[in-house]
């Protein structure tokens, strides 16, 4: 008990020694408080036009190889009719030059006998044809062609039983003309093409893309993304100090004078951690009241996570600044690697840039450093409207990094 007690006002008053250090350094305090808002401001300028909630219309090419009237042109007339839909018709040759060129990444293409195949109830298909870049576009024409066919059985499956029970009048087997005989239904499209089946456009299928917005849309301002990524950044930034003041208390012999005192190796370790740790709380505090006041940033629907997470990003902060230290071997080299580190995984991490558009491949290195699992967690959560459940792999993640840094600190730590 007495152990207890001893090693803990050891590391409380190594703590406040740091954090009394650190006020009465003016450049330390604008480095670590002010310089990074100087950051935010300039790239809020420069990436003003990188976020947009613009609404585009979406842009599909279609071709089809059957004339004009068939069920397939008819098909692509109920499309055309949609406002947010922003329909390209091509014919196949054309369509398949501008493939060929990359002018377009795609198109999906009704094939001949089409509606022949349809009326008298023989397999057919569509295809879509794309560039193996043009992820989006094909996503979109195959979810296109998806729904046409699932209208076209639909379709099928209504045209029989209403052929049934009219006694004949709808023949499946008819070529598609869009005529109706005297007193039954069309021998091609819809039975008795009403607005409710396609409207006056005559859409056989009565193919329609409705579009409805629940709620308004809040646009992602680039100070979403910049303020916790600068956070990221800056935090990280204490190494330079954590080390630097550790190494340079070496080298003036103030930790020897501490052992002498009776300071333990573990309490000097934990004195050094918990002040950084003090250090980065300090510079939370002062980025998301910043940030909310001044910025209007949204902290998403769990900000006591999105604060969590700072914790524990801190809580890395300050033990990897102490096991920085026991690899320099100087004051300079230990401010050196400090820098040095902390912008090459802020740069791999996703504090320059959002880490959601990096490829794959990039995503996936960047999980060996800490700023990629905090700035990812950030994300989801600000940007994304994630929930606790959603982001507890990066908070396990950045638990196993303090512990690990930690580790090595004490293992690692001399006194010379």
């Amino acid at each position: 008990m007495i152990g207890t007690r001893r090693f803990l006002r050891q590391v409380g008053i190594l703590a406040r020694k740091d954090m009394k250090i650190f006020f009465l350094d003016p450049g330390s305090v604008a480095f670590a408080l002010l310089f990074p808002f100087v950051f935010i401001i300039m790239f809020s300028v420069v990436m003003a036009g990188t976020f947009t909630t613009e609404d585009k219309p979406l842009e599909i090419c279609v071709a089809t190889a059957e004339p004009q009237g068939s069920l397939s042109d008819q098909i692509i007339a109920g499309m055309a009719a949609g406002k947010e839909l922003q329909l390209r018709r091509l014919d196949p040759g054309e369509a398949n030059r501008l493939l060929a060129g990359g002018e377009i990444g795609g198109y999906l293409l009704f094939p001949a006998g089409f509606s022949e195949a349809v009326l008298s109830g023989r397999p057919t298909g569509l295809t879509v044809y794309f560039s193996p870049e043009a992820a989006t576009t094909r996503a979109a024409l195959a979810s296109m062609a998806n729904a046409i066919a699932n209208d076209t059985r639909t379709y099928q499956v209504m045209y029989r039983a209403i052929g049934e029970l009219a006694s004949g009048f709808a023949r499946p087997e008819a070529e598609f003309t869009g005529a109706t005989p005297a007193g039954g239904p069309p021998s091609g499209g819809l039975p008795y093409d009403s607005p409710s089946a396609g409207g006056p456009q005559g859409a056989g299928l009565g193919l329609r893309l409705v579009f409805e917005q629940v709620g308004d849309i809040e646009p992602v301002r680039p100070v979403d993304f910049l303020v916790p990524a600068n956070l990221v950044m800056f935090v990280f930034f204490a190494l330079a100090f954590t080390a630097e003041g550790l190494l340079g208390e070496k080298e003036n012999y103030t930790l020897e004078r501490l052992v002498a005192a009776s300071a333990s190796r573990e309490s000097i370790v934990a004195g050094k951690m918990a002040g950084s740790f003090l250090q980065g709380m300090v510079q939370v505090a002062v980025f998301w009241t910043t940030g909310i006041l001044v910025f209007h940033i949204r902290m998403g629907h769990y900000p006591g996570t999105v604060v969590l997470i700072s914790v524990l990003l801190t809580a890395v902060s300050a033990a990897a600044g102490v096991f920085l230290a026991t690899v320099a071997r100087t004051r300079k080299g230990a401010a050196s690697m400090a820098v040095f580190a902390s912008l090459s995984a802020a740069a791999l991490g996703g504090c320059w840039w959002p880490l959601f558009i990096m490829p794959r491949w990039m995503q996936n290195l960047a999980r060996i450093t800490p700023h990629a699992w905090a700035s990812s967690a950030f994300n989801k959560l600000m940007l994304f409207g994630a929930t606790p459940a959603d982001v507890w792999p990066e908070m396990v993640a950045l638990v196993v990094f303090a512990l690990l840094f930690g580790s090595l600190a004490v293992w690692r730590f001399r006194l010379n």
